[in-house]
């Protein structure tokens, strides 16, 4: 059933009086088609909502009902009106982002921080699922953004890298190599290592295998896992492992990072993915946010020597590109 909105907004106008003359001069109406109006509105509705006499007007329950449930309706207009305009703006609305598991490790947590305090009217919808599952998630537009391992992007969907380090060496803090600053991945590669499995983590068992391939060595892989569990096998004695450098804030008690250097070093990316046709501002405005967002939690090894008393410790933002 719909009602004319003209005839809600008449009685509005009467229930506020409770006045025909004083309505009728609001409203810029005579009071005969005024009072037609309410009794339209009375005959839809099928109920009494006022009650006349030659000297005042009271409304009954159903009228004093109507007039709250008019009040919400302006209120919820209003609101609505103001949530468009600010959705349109990016200041509200609802932002889905698609999450590969070792991003966590990255400045994604702060970027979500800055994010949240910058648009607090903003709705974050957050979903950790593999990278190669997240193409196809935008597509079906179950995501506005992800972000994702470069590979695993199709050219439609236009992937810009957002956050690079570099792969750095794990290993136990009592092993001799610990105390370096640098090594090479020909001395990495005399190593026994923990490698990534293929089936759930393939990006970086890609990067792992582009390394060795350059290197030009072949590598004695002693057991294959994913992060974080990498480092677990790696504290437990099983082997090194090359790792992104943002998990150089784990294990620190037990485990050092050491800087790789020379033919063989390689970075990790992160990648920004969205489909053209999704237009949500609050894509472009995470984005830039995750830009100017440093990962101040931890530092790839600097310095100008290949070795050096110092391992790595979390200090400084790495290298970011895109």
């Amino acid at each position: 059933m719909l009602i004319d909105s003209r005839l809600l907004h008449v009685f509005a106008v009467v229930a506020e009086e409770l006045h025909f003359g004083r309505a009728a001069q609001r409203l810029h109406l005579s009071q005969p088609p005024l009072s037609q109006s309410v009794r339209k509105l009375e005959e839809e509705l099928g109920v009494q909502l006022l009650e006349r006499t030659t000297r005042s007007v009271r409304l009954t329950s159903a009228g004093s009902e109507l007039q709250r449930r008019i009040r919400m309706m302006a209120a919820e207009h209003d609101a609505t009106i103001r949530h468009v305009r600010q959705a349109a703006s990016g200041e509200a609305g609802q932002l889905t982002i698609g999450l590969t598991p070792s991003a966590a490790y990255s400045n994604v947590p702060q970027a979500l921080f800055a994010f949240r305090q910058r648009y607090p009217g903003v709705m974050l919808d957050l979903q950790e699922m593999n990278s190669s599952e997240m193409p196809e998630a935008l597509h079906q537009r179950r995501l506005d953004l992800a972000l994702l391992r470069p590979p695993f992007a199709d050219a439609d969907l236009a992937p810009v890298s957002l956050y690079s380090e570099p792969m750095v060496l794990a290993l136990r803090a009592d092993h001799p190599l610990a105390a370096k600053r640098w090594v090479t991945m020909a001395q990495v590669l005399e190593l026994e290592l923990v490698g990534y499995a293929r089936d759930r983590s393939r990006y970086f068992s890609q990067v792992l295998r582009q390394m060795i391939e350059v290197a030009g060595k072949p590598a004695n892989i002693v057991q294959e896992s994913m992060i974080p569990t990498i480092l677990t096998l790696v504290e437990a004695g099983f082997g090194a492992a090359v790792v992104p450098a943002s998990l150089a804030r784990m294990r620190m008690d037990v485990l050092a990072y050491v800087g790789i250097r020379g033919p063989g070093a390689f970075r990790a990316e992160l990648a920004a993915a969205r489909h053209p046709d999704n237009h949500n501002p609050l894509v472009d405005a995470f984005v830039a946010i995750m830009r100017e967002t440093p990962d101040k939690r931890v530092a790839a090894p600097t310095g100008p020597t290949p070795s050096g008393p110092a391992p790595m410790r979390p200090t400084s933002p790495p290298t970011r590109r895109g």
